[in-house]
């Protein structure tokens, strides 16, 4: 049995961390102050997985002095890639910051909030996890700087035997939701069914639907619920990280 998890809002609690980032990332580039729920809305509904990126879109929402629901509208187009994002910026005439300095601003913000980062899936639970799994392993669009200091104070290095980390990744576009990331996983670790991914937002759900089409492979999505995803509909989910220990007790193993 092979165990993917993701870390934000799967193992780690990041309400008070990178959540305050982005809106403080956008209010220091903007000079104006935000509404954390809105951004997060443009997040959420657009499913845009790096909080990297949910800034530079908080950012035009701001500056283009549209109501949320209109910028919205006009963003959906948009909202696909970074790409696109500066274009958006470039037809409406927004200023943008270079995405490398936009990247040093959210950092510095993130290590001021990381201290507020709790678990979310206990030791015990994790346990458990690995001495049911052969394999198990992380996929995060966290930088491998910000994965190693919250994996080091929570000692969580030794449950995983495999990372990737948005350093892993050469270029946005590869990102969640593509298929990239569970693609280079298995460059590493030989697929051996049955294969499980712990997620929590849209993007890990088409990545793992994506994988599954463009590979011909059956690596089961497993969602962990919160305010944020109610709207998704998976054949597994968890409220609570105990229940995850009935959900593989549960698996028929004959269906591969």
């Amino acid at each position: 049995m092979i165990i993917i998890f993701d870390v934000d809002g799967v193992l780690i609690d990041v309400s008070y961390s990178y959540h305050y980032s982005i809106k403080d990332t956008v209010e220091y580039f903007t000079k104006k102050n935000t509404n954390k729920d809105e951004l997060l809305r443009i997040k959420f509904t657009f499913n845009i997985n790096n909080d990297w990126d949910v800034s530079i879109a908080g950012i035009l929402f701001v500056e283009s002095k549209m109501s949320l629901e209109r910028f919205m509208e006009e963003f959906n187009f948009y909202s696909t890639s970074l790409e696109k994002m500066y274009e958006f910026a470039k037809e409406k005439q927004l200023a943008l910051p270079e995405y490398e300095h936009l990247i040093n601003v959210f950092e510095n913000f993130y290590h001021k909030h990381r201290e507020k980062e709790e678990m979310i899936f206990p030791h015990d639970v994790l346990e458990r996890m690995r001495k049911k799994s052969d394999i198990l392993g992380v996929i995060t669009g966290r930088p491998f700087e910000d994965l190693d200091y919250s994996f080091k104070k929570f000692n969580l290095y030794k449950y995983f035997d495999y990372i990737i980390t948005e350093d892993d990744i050469p270029k946005p576009v590869l990102r969640k939701p593509s298929s990239f990331p569970l693609k280079l996983f298995f460059e590493k670790v030989e697929f051996d069914s049955p294969v499980f991914y712990i997620g929590d937002t849209r993007a890990d759900l088409k990545m793992v639907e994506n994988y599954n089409a463009e590979t011909g492979k059956n690596v089961r999505f497993i969602l962990y619920r919160n305010n944020h995803n109610t709207d998704l509909n998976v054949e597994n989910s968890i409220s609570a990280p105990d229940e995850i220990c009935e959900i593989l007790n549960s698996y028929d193993y004959s269906e591969g």
